[in-house]
């Protein structure tokens, strides 16, 4: 057990001892007779089975008293002595001088004790009614069963003490056991499962332990796929690189197309290198600390000229929209490195001849939005979601021959929520894939027609 299970179980121990003592202590003062010098007992039990016998003898005499201790329920009846004008027990019983005197001193008392009764029968007798001191009826068998209750509630609320601190503490017990096996290694370790019979504060705590375990679990599989992925691209170009200087050492007269090979290979190298340090920098947060006033629409305009060359070679175009000027606060460099992955990505997988579309637009909202649309195959419904992953490229797909390394909407998705905004893909109703991107209106700086 631990410090927190014994501070909870003296804590509830200490308080329910002190509760139990005062309240048993309150019980054991009211019952106990205040005088037992007196020879005959004052508490309520002896009020009690006094004043029922005084009207068992006042309405049927001696006979209905006796009757009332035969029928008496139990097998001890109680001790009331009946005294008569002889000084005597009408049962015989044992008749102490002092006690007897001592009750009919009590009787002469403003008001009189109510456990000595003095009653006259129909017939004119009259009989004093009291129960002895040294009677079984006495404070010893009370004090001992108010002693045992005593001891019996002691016990209940040590075992309740220590039955609500291992509740308390059970699940704090499991947290820490599952927190030492994730430090470990092992992310497998969840503790919902122990703690689903609960349904308090510490169940919910257990709920955010297993979502904290699933998401270093998915990032540190992803970590991994990351570097698995990374080691595949680079392997390729090097392997190339490699190959030309061995065909150039075999072939001496060929060395100009190995060097073109090399050459090309180092700027794959170079531009793998370089989304790559993007990507890490966006992930950490690192380069987007400066925010300038940016003209949304000239960063499009600027980057659909310089991707229409390239569209021209295939006999396609590129148009732009935008009927507003936009401007707004962010990192320059990041905002075009995100739209110029999205419209080349665009582009790429775009059918010869067909145009690519471009606009930007304003909501109610003061939102900006950004639509890029191609016509090409688009995507499977259950892929769009994970294009976003860096190098995932998807399976089956038509793609083009000079496809990149998948890491274009990866630093574009992260790019564009450094900037507060979100990226949404869809396919068109008549066919390809739009790209819908919106940035909140608080970074909007002017919106003019």
């Amino acid at each position: 057990m631990g410090r927190l299970f014994w501070k909870i179980f003296i804590g509830f121990s200490l308080t329910l001892l002190v509760t139990v003592g005062g309240v048993g202590g309150a019980i054991y003062l009211n019952e106990k007779s205040p005088s037992t010098e007196e020879g005959f007992l004052r508490d309520r039990r002896a009020d009690f089975v006094v004043g029922i016998t005084a009207n068992a003898l006042q309405y049927g005499n001696e006979d209905g008293a006796k009757a009332l201790f035969d029928t008496w329920p139990g097998q001890k009846r109680p001790t009331v002595l009946i005294i008569n004008d002889h000084d005597a027990d009408i049962l015989g019983r044992e008749v102490h001088p002092d006690t007897l005197r001592q009750a009919i001193n009590a009787l002469t008392l403003d008001p009189p004790p109510t456990s000595v009764r003095k009653v006259t029968t129909e017939t004119g007798n009259e009989y004093i009614l009291f129960i002895p001191a040294t009677s079984a009826d006495s404070a010893g068998p009370l004090k001992y069963s108010l002693e045992l209750q005593i001891f019996i509630a002691l016990l209940a609320s040590l075992l309740f003490s220590a039955g609500f601190a291992v509740y308390l503490s059970r699940p704090i017990k499991l947290l820490r056991k599952a927190s030492r096996k994730l430090a470990e290694g092992d992310l497998s370790t969840r503790v919902s499962p122990e703690l689903e019979d609960r349904n308090d504060e510490l169940t919910e705590l257990g709920q955010d332990f297993d979502y904290m375990a699933t998401r270093l679990q998915t990032l540190l599989d992803a970590q991994r796929l990351l570097l698995h992925d990374v080691s595949h691209e680079l392997r390729s170009p090097v392997a190339r690189m490699r190959l030309a200087i061995g065909l150039a050492q075999q072939q001496p007269d060929k060395l100009a197309s190995a060097l073109s090979r090399i050459e090309r290979e180092t700027e794959r190298l170079d531009e793998l290198l370089g989304q790559m340090l993007t990507l890490s920098r966006l992930e950490a947060g690192i380069g987007s600390e400066s925010s300038d006033n940016i003209s949304l629409t000239d960063l499009l305009a600027d980057i659909v000229q310089d991707a229409n060359f390239e569209a021209q070679a295939v006999g396609s175009s590129i148009n732009f929209n935008a009927s507003d000027e936009v401007l707004m606060q962010g990192h320059y460099e990041l905002l075009r490195r995100a739209f110029e992955n999205i419209i080349r990505n665009a582009l790429k997988y775009n059918h010869a001849g067909e145009t690519v579309e471009v606009s930007v637009s304003k909501n109610d909202k003061q939102e900006i939005l950004v639509e890029v649309r191609d016509h090409g195959p688009g995507l499977p419904e259950n892929e769009i979601s994970k294009v976003f992953q860096p190098f995932y490229r998807v399976p089956g797909a038509d793609k083009p021959a000079n496809v990149g390394y998948g890491l274009g909407l990866a630093i574009a998705q992260r790019a564009i929520e450094r900037h507060q905004g979100t990226i949404v893909l869809s396919n068109c109703e008549d066919g390809g894939l739009c790209v819908h991107t919106t940035f909140p209106s608080n970074i909007v700086v002017i919106q003019a027609d």
